[in-house]
């Protein structure tokens, strides 16, 4: 085929674009998709030798989100670079390299906030796998953060574009920054309590929390509010600024849940099985394990309007308000039980009309055991006897929720 006809044939226009522009268009084009191709491959090939197997499945699930923003920026910057060698119009040139550098501009943006989601997604897997709440606490927030960086770069490079000097913007930017910031006081201390909270640790996620007259559950400590659920399930949204200036009620931090109640028994109760139910009551905090065992108090309190009141002050081991309600619930059955063994009365507010008759016989009481009987009925209910039942025992599968 003689040159001059196949440099004639490269020359023509079609819908006045030149072959060889068009074969310019489909090289650059295949050189988008080998570059992708080669990057992806190399990537997948690096996360196959350097990370666990453990690992792979998350990392090519990070690499598929990557995939469309990279794709975009190959293609931007193959544009910017190789649309000037095919030799158009210097008007569609300069329309064409606009595009190109917005194009990059936005593809290297959406680069960076996929980069931010892998890394803050990968410190998430991270911090639950540890015991402290401080990281769990800051992902959110270093993720915000770093979006916020890389969107900041991205308007400055946008400007740029626009050829719009930075520098004077930014000074013209603070003439009104005063104004601003007198506007914003409020915001601006929301900022220094979310930083007052994180380096100061007064709670964490998860933690149970009582602030004024809100109760609830941390959710989430953001830049600006820390939310917190309460026990009716809804969301309540509490200004840093608030957390930090307010007696903030730690519930969750407690290592033993406090347990103090009266029990009334019965006037006719005689001394020795008062003093049984007493020391019973102390052996089945002993046989509870999750009581605690170096403190408690169980003594004779005070003569009530209605029985003889036994105080019991115990402490109970618990990381939710569930556990420790169960663990309420076995030691007053286990209390039950030790009162109908040892044939104890409780007492109820009541009201006796005591009349004079020769027909009235004595009034009917359980009658005296035998000190060593009551010893042995103890035992029964310490950690090596048999009578409590020291967890809980449901007669049915017990209708636990989940």
């Amino acid at each position: 085929m003689p040159p001059e006809f196949v440099f004639n044939w490269l020359h023509e226009a079609v819908i006045g674009i030149e072959v060889w522009q068009f074969i310019g268009l489909g090289v650059m084009a295949v050189i988008i998709v080998v570059a992708r191709f080669a990057i992806v491959w190399s990537l997948n090939a690096a996360i196959t030798r350097r990370t666990v197997p453990e690992r792979h499945e998350f990392w090519r699930f990070e690499l598929s989100r990557l995939q469309r923003p990279l794709l975009l920026m190959l293609g931007a910057v193959t544009l910017a670079i190789g649309f000037p060698v095919l030799d158009f119009d210097s008007d569609v040139e300069d329309v064409v390299a606009i595009f190109a550098n917005f194009a990059s501009t936005f593809a290297g943006v959406l680069v960076g906030f996929r980069l931010v989601d892998a890394a803050a997604d990968y410190w998430r897997e991270i911090a639950q796998e540890t015991d402290s709440k401080l990281d769990d606490q800051l992902v959110p927030l270093a993720r915000s953060t770093g979006k916020i960086f890389v969107g900041a770069i991205g308007a400055i490079f946008v400007l740029q574009n626009l050829d719009i000097n930075i520098t004077s913007l930014i000074a013209g930017l603070g003439i009104g920054g005063v104004a601003v910031a007198l506007a914003s006081q409020d915001t601006l201390k929301n900022l220094l309590g979310g930083a007052t909270i994180l380096a100061d640790k007064p709670f964490q996620v998860g933690d149970w929390v009582i602030v004024g007259d809100i109760e609830g559950t941390v959710e989430q400590v953001g830049f600006r509010s820390t939310r917190v659920r309460t026990f009716a399930d809804s969301l309540i949204t509490v200004p840093n600024a608030r957390m930090t200036d307010t007696a903030v009620n730690n519930m969750g931090q407690r290592t033993w849940r406090r347990y103090y109640t009266t029990v009334g028994l019965a006037y006719h109760t005689d001394p020795d099985r008062i003093q049984a139910f007493v020391e019973g009551v102390r052996a089945i905090v002993r046989s509870n394990s999750n009581m605690r065992h170096d403190y408690y108090i169980v003594e004779l309190h005070s003569f009530g309007d209605s029985g003889l009141n036994i105080m019991i002050y115990t402490f109970i081991a618990a990381s939710t308000w569930n556990e420790e309600l169960r663990t309420r619930h076995v030691f007053n059955i286990d209390i039950i039980r030790l009162a109908q063994e040892l044939q104890v009365e409780f007492a109820f507010p009541t009201q006796t009309l005591h009349i004079a008759s020769q027909h009235q016989g004595p009034e009917q009481i359980p009658p005296p055991r035998d000190r060593d009987d009551l010893s042995n009925t103890i035992e029964d209910f310490a950690p090596k006897g048999s009578a409590g039942q020291r967890q809980d025992n449901p007669i049915t599968g017990g209708y636990d929720n989940g």
